[in-house]
Order: structure tokens, then C-alpha cells, then sequence
């Protein structure tokens, strides 16, 4: 043949390629068009707020959707400007998905110390979790780790969407309770809508009842908190024992994963207890008839006081560095000062002008009687929250309160004092879980602009010099004679002044709560500086204690704490009784109904994951009707810790086979505790806190000399 005719015929080819190449995308884009449609009715159906933003979206100039030989669409990653699929994009992914559950990423909570707790407060909570703990670990020990994954989990965390090629078959194999999906590329998202039968793979989740959750364009350095808002809405127990899935790959999806690994703790970390539920009511209702003051919103303060400057001095190790500028500069700022840290403010002569405390166990009046005198506590107002032990307020000269957000007791009050006066009082928000947040979160809320923060380490650099030598916690030569708190894990993080910090998972939340807490004031002109040389507070600036410079104001410090007395607060309104919302009858009608659901049949891992998801899901159908949030707010906690050691004890170990009847023995002591739960609600509702501590005797063995 000669050169001219191959020419003609490799030109006559590529004609034909051409042409057929023209069929396919005319075919794929009549196809798209309508599947594009039909996803949009869809999503209008059941997201709504994604349908809004994608039925007129316009890609950026990057978007190049394109189709493959065999008729699929494909797209160009946007970053690396290369195919994002092969040839054959379906059967990469599922291949893909094979791959992933062949070797699963599952993120799962070890419960083995839970038995082991000590229980010097004797709660009904910790000894129902020891019990558990027990059988946790007779399952632990007898049975081998369950590296598989089951037909049916309790959670699948999706990194990706791309074109969506893997959802349907993932789910195919493994069916979640609780999805969560992440797509940060809203370019990605919009491909889909073109690809993928999202009308389809919606109505299957929602027939199979399944809770879906779709996240599509937050950045991947926001994809932590998303989730953990999303958690802390649905309940720890919708993230537990999950299964990571990561579609493509993202350097930021892998350190994201890894964040999460290490910080799986936070999802389970906070949220209260029964005894603590029970508590928070008694002494809210006692608080609320004494004389004490309520904090009061506003809108904005007069100038002269917002940009007042506030120093809250917790009682970390750095406190001992900073204590003679505190000393220079008292008499130009406002000194708050959080729990343990007046201690070490005191041996230094230092009378703060607000006392701030949080715990509200007896104990917290047996440390403030054993460690600051009468004439002192009367120099000092207290800031605290309605769930303190009621008779800590009355050890002060002065009292402000703040309604602290998801208590029984503020929720039980809402109710008594909207139906009387068509009012609710404010909350104050990140408060937990030490007494830093609570400081932080009290002068923000009241719209002070100027806040220092000292001693604020939540952590250390020395594990003996764990909190302001000048403190309770030592003896005059230095050495240790009260053992420190000390809650999760030991780990390192980065430093607000560039060395690195020890800290543990409770400090660490706190540390996070008051990056929470400075994010929701973004914008608000609210300037945080971090003097204390601990972890790294994102959204404080750091400030070496040497480098502050106060502006003169034209306020003077007795005319703010005048100001915040005076206009901060308000008496509480005594004529408010919410004694008669306690509705006893309806909480006990509530764990009946628990109990039933738990107490049906089982013979697999699916039906006892189902049956304990429907006992969670009637509880929490309560959360939205504030006439019962309370009686929600009772069993939330409780539920949570429960739920999340019932659902590591059922798929943690062996086969369902195998693991089921340790699963059985531990829901039992969890149905047996909902029984007794409203009879223990009748009997204890006023019941005031009776833990105690010694403060006279050092909690620490051979101390020092």
C-alpha cells in the first residue's frame, strides 16, 4: 500500500473516530442533561441548601468534564491537570472500594480503662460504666480484634466525591447508619450532578434509613470541625467506630484523617452524666432562690469600658514568670482569676477582683474554705455558672451567675421563666471544660474587647512544674503535695512561643473550646493575647508579658468592676418556680419506651446496632421540644458514654457471632440502669452535691522535703 493511501486511510480513521467520538459526547450530554435534572429535583427534596447553590452554579475556568471512549464522563483534576479517572472509571472504582474494605480504616474507641475508673464520688454513672468495662474486657480478652469490616456499621466517613462513581457500590457492601460525605472541590460536586445517579443513591439512603450528611466546598483545613459540629449535633455515637474512606489523593484528606486519629477522644469527651444531669437541676434550683446575680446581654458597651483591659490568670506553670508584671499593671486592669490560680495570686499578695469557678461538687466550697479566708473571699467577687454547689455563692461578698448551655437545670428554668415572662436568658457558650474557657468565655460574651490571658497553658513543659509554684498544689520548698488532674493521654503539641507543650486530651479540649469560643467572635473587633507559655491558641495573638503596653483609658478599674456588678447582672427573679417542670410521669414514660426498644429480639450485629440507634434516636427526638429538653438533657449524657463502650464492646472483637453475647451481657446493666433511672430522678432532683475532699492532707505520697 502505498504512503498515500495509508494517509488516506488513517485520515478516513480518525474521521470515523471523529464522528463516533461526536456520538458518544452528544449521547453523554443528552444523558447529563436530563440525570443533571432529575439530581436537582432530587437534592430540592432533600438538601435543599446544596440544591440553591448548584441549580444556577457557574464552574470556575479550571472545570473540564469530558468523556472517555466507552461513553462515561470523566473530569481533569484541577490541580495536577491530568485525567482525574482512567478509561474506565467505573471499574477503577470499584476496585478501589474492594481494595479499602479489604483492608479497612476504621477509627475505633478502646474501652479497656473504663473498668479500672475509681469512683471516689460514688455515682450511679461511673459504677454503670465500670460494670460494662468489665464485660468489655472479658470480651477483649477472649475474643480476637475484629479487623473486618460487617455488612452493616455504624459509620462511614466519605473523603471525596469526584464524579461519585463509588457511592452506590460502597454502600452496596456496606451499609452505614450514619454517612458522612465530604467533597471540599464544589467544581467536583457539580461533575457529578452530570455522572452520577444522585436522585437514585438518595432515595436508596433514605429508604434504607440511613442518616446522610453531604458537605460540599469546606476547605479541608475546616473538614475537623465540620464533623465535630456535625457529632456534636446527631451525637458521638453517629461517628463511632467509623470507617474512613478517601477517594483521591489529598496531602490535606491524609493529615486530616490522622487530626482525627488523634483527637477521636474530643467526639467522646464532655457531656455530662447522670448524677451531674441530677445535680445541675438541684442546685440550679436552689441557686435561683438566693441572692445572687444573673448575667445580663449587650449589644455593645460603652467605649471607655469594652476596651478595658482584662487579665484572666489561670494557674499554669508559666503563671510564676508573669506574676511581677501582673503585680506592676493590677491597678490598670481588671484581674480575674481562675480557681486554683487566686491561690498563687494571694501567697503574692495579690487580691484579684474576680474569683472564677466552674466545678460543682461540694468540694469546690471545701477548697475555696481551706485555702482563702473570709476577709479575702469578701474583697473578691465570684463568677460562676446556676449548676455551682449553692453554698459557694455565699462565701463572697459579691456573685454574678451565667446560665451555662446544655444543663437540665438551665433548661428546666428556660421553661419556667418563658411561660411567666415570654423571656429566655442567654447562655454563655464554650464554658467546658476548665476554668480558663469559663473566664474566657464570660468576659467575651460581655463584649470586652482587650482580654490578656496568663498561666493559660493547657499543658507543661516540666511534668513536676505542672501548675504556678506559688499555688496549692505545693509545699513552700517546691515540691508536689496535691496530685494535678490529669484526664486522656499524654501528648505534645506546638507552643504559643514556638517550643513544645505536654498536655493531655482534657487540657488539649480546653485549648480547642477556646479556639471554638475566639472563632464565633471573628469580626467582632475582639483582641485576644496569649501571654502564657502553654499550647498555641489559634485566634489569640501571642504576647510576651514584656511587650504589653496598656493605652490610658479614661475609665478607671473601680468604675468597670463598679460597671460589671452593676450593669452586667441583674437580681434573679425569685417568683420563677420551675419545681413544678420536673414532670416525673413523662421522664419515666420516656425510659419505658428506651427499654422496649432495647429489649427486642436480636441475633446479629445489624439488629442490635439498630435496636440501640432506635433507643437513641427517641431520645433525641426530645431535644428539639424545649417543654421536655430537660428530661433530654438527663439521659443525654449518660446515653453517650453508654452507647459509645456498647458499640466498641459489639464491634471491636471476633465475629457477630462471637461478640453478641457479650454485647447482650453489657446491654443488660445499661436496661437495668433505665428502670431504676426515674426512681433515682424522684429521689434525687434536690439532692445537693455531698463529694468532699480534705484539702488539709496532701493527696501526694513522700513528698519532698
Amino acid at each position: 500500500m502505498s504512503s498515500i493511501d495509508q494517509e488516506i486511510n488513517q485520515l478516513a480513521s480518525s474521521i470515523d473516530n471523529a464522528k463516533s467520538q461526536l456520538e458518544r459526547e452528544s449521547n453523554f450530554v443528552e444523558q447529563a442533561n436530563k440525570r443533571f435534572e432529575s439530581n436537582m429535583l432530587a437534592f430540592k427534596k432533600y438538601f435543599p441548601d446544596i440544591y440553591e447553590k448548584f441549580v444556577l452554579y457557574q464552574p470556575t475556568e479550571k472545570f473540564n468534564l469530558f468523556v472517555n471512549n466507552n461513553g462515561t464522563g470523566n473530569i481533569t483534576d484541577t490541580k495536577l491537570d491530568v485525567p482525574f479517572y482512567s478509561e474506565n472509571p467505573v471499574l477503577q472504582s470499584k476496585k478501589q472500594v474492594d481494595d479499602a474494605i479489604a483492608t479497612p480504616e476504621v477509627c475505633r474507641v478502646d474501652q479497656s480503662v473504663i473498668e479500672h475508673l475509681s469512683n471516689e464520688t460514688n455515682f450511679l454513672h461511673v459504677d454503670l460504666l465500670k460494670s460494662i468495662g468489665v464485660v468489655y474486657n472479658k470480651a477483649k480478652s477472649e475474643l480476637p480484634p475484629n479487623t473486618m469490616l460487617d455488612d452493616v456499621i455504624p459509620s462511614v466517613i466519605i473523603f471525596g466525591v469526584g464524579l461519585g462513581y463509588h457511592l452506590n457500590y460502597l454502600n452496596e457492601q456496606v451499609r452505614a447508619s450514619y454517612i458522612n460525605i465530604f467533597e471540599p472541590n464544589e467544581d467536583y460536586f457539580f461533575g457529578s450532578l452530570f455522572c452520577f445517579d444522585w436522585a437514585g443513591y438518595l432515595n436508596t439512603i433514605d429508604e434504607q434509613g440511613s442518616a446522610l450528611y453531604i458537605g460540599i466546598g469546606v476547605p479541608e483545613e475546616e473538614l475537623y470541625e465540620e464533623l465535630y459540629r456535625r457529632a456534636q449535633y446527631l451525637g458521638a455515637f453517629s461517628i463511632s467506630n467509623s470507617f474512613f474512606y478517601q477517594h483521591y489523593p489529598s496531602q490535606e484528606v491524609n493529615e486530616l484523617i490522622e487530626k482525627i486519629k488523634i483527637n477521636f477522644h474530643q467526639f467522646f469527651m464532655g457531656w455530662g452524666f447522670f448524677d451531674d444531669a441530677l445535680m445541675s437541676i438541684a442546685h440550679t434550683l436552689e441557686n435561683t432562690h438566693k441572692d445572687i446575680n444573673l448575667l445580663v446581654q449587650h449589644d455593645k458597651l460603652p467605649a471607655e469600658i469594652e476596651k478595658f483591659p482584662i487579665f484572666i490568670v489561670a494557674n499554669g506553670p508559666s503563671l510564676d514568670k508573669d506574676i511581677e508584671v501582673i503585680r506592676a499593671m493590677k491597678e490598670q486592669v481588671v484581674l480575674v482569676s481562675c480557681n486554683s490560680a487566686t491561690t498563687a495570686l494571694l501567697k503574692q499578695g495579690i487580691i484579684p477582683d474576680f474569683h472564677v469557678a466552674l466545678e460543682r461538687t461540694k468540694a469546690t466550697a471545701d477548697f475555696l474554705t481551706a485555702f482563702i479566708t473570709p476577709e479575702q473571699r469578701q474583697k473578691i467577687g465570684l463568677i460562676t455558672v446556676n449548676v455551682m454547689y449553692p453554698e459557694v455563692p455565699e462565701l463572697f461578698g459579691w456573685c454574678g451567675v451565667g446560665f451555662k448551655g446544655n444543663e437540665p437545670g438551665t433548661s428546666i428554668y428556660h421553661i419556667a421563666e418563658y411561660i411567666k415572662t415570654q423571656k429566655i436568658t442567654t447562655t454563655v457558650g464554650y464554658c467546658n471544660p476548665l476554668v480558663g474557657n469559663t473566664a474566657l468565655s464570660f468576659f467575651a460574651s460581655k463584649k470586652f474587647k482587650e482580654i490578656y490571658l496568663f498561666g493559660v497553658d493547657n499543658g507543661y513543659v516540666d511534668p513536676n512544674h505542672h501548675h504556678s509554684k506559688a499555688s496549692y498544689y505545693y509545699n513552700d520548698k517546691g515540691s508536689t503535695i496535691h496530685s494535678p488532674l490529669k484526664m486522656g493521654n499524654e501528648m505534645v503539641v506546638d507552643g504559643n512561643f514556638g517550643k513544645k507543650v505536654i498536655t493531655d486530651h482534657f487540657m488539649y479540649t480546653g485549648k480547642e473550646q477556646m479556639e471554638r469560643l475566639l472563632e464565633s467572635f471573628k469580626g467582632t473587633h475582639l483582641n485576644c493575647y496569649n501571654c502564657s507559655d502553654g499550647t498555641k491558641i489559634e485566634g489569640a495573638l501571642p504576647l510576651r508579658s514584656s511587650d504589653i503596653l496598656l493605652d490610658e483609658s479614661t475609665a478607671t478599674k473601680q468604675n468597670v468592676i463598679k460597671f460589671i456588678k452593676e450593669e452586667c447582672y441583674k437580681p434573679f427573679d425569685k417568683s420563677i418556680d420551675a419545681k413544678k417542670y420536673l414532670d416525673f410521669d413523662i421522664f419515666e414514660s420516656i425510659c419505658n419506651s428506651m427499654v422496649e426498644i432495647l429489649e427486642q429480639p436480636m441475633t446479629s450485629r445489624e439488629q442490635a446496632l439498630e435496636n440501640l440507634l432506635a433507643s437513641l434516636r427517641f431520645l433525641y427526638s426530645f431535644k428539639q421540644e424545649a417543654r421536655y429538653a430537660h428530661l433530654y438533657l438527663i439521659l443525654e449524657g449518660e446515653c453517650l458514654y453508654t452507647s459509645s463502650i456498647l458499640i466498641s464492646a459489639l464491634y471491636n472483637f471476633g465475629s457477630s457471632e462471637q461478640a453478641l453475647p457479650y454485647y447482650k451481657d453489657a446491654l443488660i446493666l445499661w436496661i437495668d440502669f433505665l428502670k431504676q433511672a426515674p426512681d433515682y430522678y424522684r429521689e434525687r432532683w434536690n439532692k445537693l452535691s455531698d463529694y468532699s475532699f480534705d484539702y488539709s492532707k496532701p493527696s501526694v505520697e513522700n513528698v519532698g522535703d
